[in-house]
């Protein structure tokens, strides 16, 4: 039986005069969303706890919060990774997970791992190289908090925009 070709002729025109969009992609990044449009951008990573992926933290960070439009936020934001990621490196045990939410109000950064132990606040000495990551999270966002789970505990903070 010969195929014809004008329905799906037909169908094109109707598709130019029509335009649909299943794609997706006219809400993607690249072009400026408005808030009702936007909802939150998210990112996810986990890594080995490897001291050298506190730096992978880093850029992963600049790039999400680039791609999102509020490279503003990049050095709070990147400070408070590296100290999360680091105690959770340092003290902590398994995969390191970091995530990060953008919605209107503000950038969410969470940091998990497997380990036990509940990071505290600490008074380094002046001749101390460590013990301020979590003064410096205190310093730079409006809050903070630890959820503890059955296989670890995740910190969290917020950074206003």
């Amino acid at each position: 039986m010969p195929v014809s070709s004008t329905p799906q002729r037909r169908n094109a025109r109707h598709l130019e005069q029509h335009p649909t969009d299943s794609s997706g992609a006219a809400g993607r990044p690249g072009r400026a969303l408005s808030a009702a449009e936007r909802g939150a951008w998210s990112a996810t990573a986990s890594f080995p706890p490897q001291p050298r992926n506190v730096a992978l933290a880093r850029r992963l960070t600049r790039t999400a919060l680039a791609a999102w439009g509020v490279p503003e936020l990049a050095d709070s934001a990147e400070l408070v990774v590296s100290e999360l990621v680091t105690n959770s490196v340092r003290y902590g045990r398994g995969a390191v997970s970091l995530t990060l939410v953008l919605t209107d109000g503000a950038l969410q950064i969470s940091v998990a791992d497997f380990g036990r132990g509940l990071p505290r606040v600490r008074r380094a000495g002046d001749d101390e190289p460590t013990g301020r990551g979590l003064s410096i999270v205190t310093a730079i966002s409006a809050r903070w908090l630890v959820t503890t789970r059955l296989t670890g505990k995740t910190v969290s903070c917020w950074l206003d925009r």
